[in-house]
């Protein structure tokens, strides 16, 4: 319970010297684009609908690594493992969308390097928007078809 509240008081200090320090958060429409062209790169594991109270990009399994936002919530990196010694944590991520992103906190969250995975989302590239649409609505477009397009493969569809 005491590594909890420290980790809070330790993120919202990071925060707030975000904040003094003139650093901001990922805009909204910057992390949609951000996490539909990764689902559509392969990056994105799996997508949440937005929907839910968080949107959610799955990165990875073992342990749970993830990407976590709403339009009220700061764009950042959760690293959640258990069974075993259970652990749980996050890092903001400050910046803009496309390769220009940093961590609030560099330090490994459950012994796992959220720089690595930070690293990989700079690396996404934007695609270019279709005619009549957005970058995002183009890649959520190619991000929701390859989910359905990999599930009919899956199942064997004609």
């Amino acid at each position: 319970m005491m590594k909890m509240r420290s980790l809070a008081i330790a993120s919202a200090a990071v925060a707030a010297l975000a904040i003094a320090t003139g650093v901001q958060a990922v805009p909204t429409c910057e992390a949609l684009s951000l996490c539909a062209n990764a689902a559509e790169s392969g990056l994105c594991r799996s997508l949440s609908p937005t929907t839910q109270n968080h949107w959610v990009c799955g990165l990875a399994d073992g342990p749970d690594i993830h990407t976590t936002f709403n339009a009220a919530t700061h764009l950042h990196i959760t690293v959640r493992q258990c069974p075993g010694p259970s652990c749980q944590g996050h890092a903001n991520i400050n910046g803009t969308f496309p390769a220009n992103m940093t961590l609030t906190a560099n330090a490994p969250i459950c012994r796992v390097s959220a720089q690595n995975y930070l690293a990989r989302l700079n690396a996404v590239n934007e695609m270019a928007a279709a005619a009549g649409q957005t970058h995002v609505q183009t890649a959520i477009l190619a991000a929701v078809a390859q989910t359905y397009i990999s599930t009919a493969a899956h199942h064997h569809c004609p």
